[in-house]
């Protein structure tokens, strides 16, 4: 899986942190540097040692630099060729990189970074980077509608379901009202419990479906769609608290479904500056998974292949409570 566009770190800072405790240098032991042949003398390292660092095997037999060889870099230059079938072998430090990281890490650190950051985001109640949300809440017979996500950056649209059930088809008459103005592309008609299809079956103008041919005497005519609730003269908004206070109470059994923008800010880079708690946490998350990833297991359920649920380490979670309203994080 690739890094999500909401995602809080980025991969080689995930990798700068899980080196974080360790030492600058990482070791190789055992590497193998290839087999004598009588005749060929130069080899080739993985990588550079740390000078003073490499110690170096013919048939289990520690080599002497200058006496036995001699390294350039990561070259090793033998005074005299190795026999045919010799192991050569070699333990050295090297310094660690930024990209030290298998291929298959980035995948698997990739998976750990999205679900630290959700982890992170659900604990706290936040997004960190801006990201279009939409959401349904049934009406409970409040003014007060209260959204998921926060911060809140903007309202796109506020909409309500329609479910009109009109006379029966008398076989002549077409053309029906509805009681409210729909939303563009959100009618669907039904004749008999039957979709009909827009054009072929039937037009709509406005808040008025015309049908190509009337209903049959006795047919049920039913029709669905959404309802733009509109800014100002229907409801007023509450962004830095998150919420819609309607004009009217939200009716309950009725299913409003809002659009909106929510996060701390549009870009990773921008969000981190916002965020540096989270960022923290986000990133202690991950190295927490990606070393014990066994011990944060709290649920596990096949189905099919595996689900997985991790527990938070104590760091992150005090790092993500200060954010919280009660932490103080406004």
């Amino acid at each position: 899986m690739a890094l999500s566009d909401t995602a809080l770190v980025t991969l080689i800072q995930a990798k700068n942190y899980i080196r974080l405790d360790a030492a600058n240098s990482l070791i190789a032991y055992a590497e193998s540097v290839g087999e004598g042949d009588g005749s060929d003398t130069t080899f080739s390292l993985d990588n550079t040692p740390i000078d003073g660092s490499l110690r170096l095997y013919v048939n289990n037999v520690l080599q002497v630099e200058t006496t036995d060889y001699a390294i350039s870099g990561g070259d090793i230059t033998f005074v005299t060729a190795p026999g045919n079938g010799l192991q050569i072998t070699a333990n050295y430090e090297y310094t660690a990189s930024s990209n030290t990281f298998e291929e298959y890490d980035d995948d698997e650190l990739a998976d750990l970074i999205n679900a630290a950051t959700k982890i992170a985001e659900n604990y706290s109640g936040r997004a960190f980077i801006q990201r279009t949300v939409t959401e349904s809440h049934e009406g409970d017979n409040e003014r007060t509608l209260r959204l998921f996500e926060q911060p809140v950056d903007s309202i796109t649209s506020v909409v309500r379901d329609v479910s009109e059930t009109k006379s029966d088809g008398d076989g002549s008459t077409v053309a029906y009202t509805l009681s409210e103005a729909p939303t563009s592309g959100s009618v669907k008609v039904y004749v008999d419990g039957v979709e009909q299809t827009l054009t072929t079956d039937y037009t709509i103008s406005g808040s008025v479906v015309t049908f190509v041919s009337a209903p049959a005497s006795g047919e049920k005519i039913a029709m669905t769609y959404t309802h733009t609730i509109i800014k100002i003269s229907e409801y007023t908004e509450q962004l830095k608290q998150g919420k819609i206070i309607g004009a009217w109470k939200w009716a309950r059994g009725i299913i409003y479904t809002i659009v909106y923008t929510a996060g701390e800010a549009s870009t990773r880079a921008a969000s981190q500056t916002l965020v540096p708690n989270a960022v923290a946490a986000v990133l202690l998350i991950v190295a927490d998974l990606y070393e014990s990833r066994g011990d944060r297991v709290t649920n596990e359920s096949i189905t099919g292949i595996d689900s997985k649920t991790y527990q938070l380490s104590s760091r992150a979670e005090r790092l993500l409570f200060s954010m919280m309203p009660m932490g103080g994080f406004v």
